[in-house]
């Protein structure tokens, strides 16, 4: 994913949380046409919620993590670069 979408993503919160459930609702109705009960299916896949939460945790927290890095990386060029 680029800088670019990861940082408009950030904003876009409530369009993001609504793709998410989509799916999330397109994988219940696959199992539910595979023969599955619909209370156990949605029981299957959990909470929309906490889904929500995860995803956001592995969208954002790698990235902010790359962020870091690398403006300490290029801090420590800046400061090679000056000596």
């Amino acid at each position: 994913m680029s800088l670019w979408s990861r940082l408009t993503n950030v904003f876009r919160s409530d369009r993001l949380h609504r793709e998410l459930d989509e799916e999330l609702e397109s994988h219940i109705e696959d199992a539910i046409q595979q023969g599955r009960n619909p209370a156990e299916a949605r029981r299957a896949f959990g909470s929309p919620l906490l889904r929500r939460e995860e995803s956001r945790d592995v969208r954002l927290i790698p990235w902010l993590d790359s962020l870091r890095a690398d403006t300490v990386f290029g801090w420590l060029m800046i400061q090679l670069s000056c000596n």
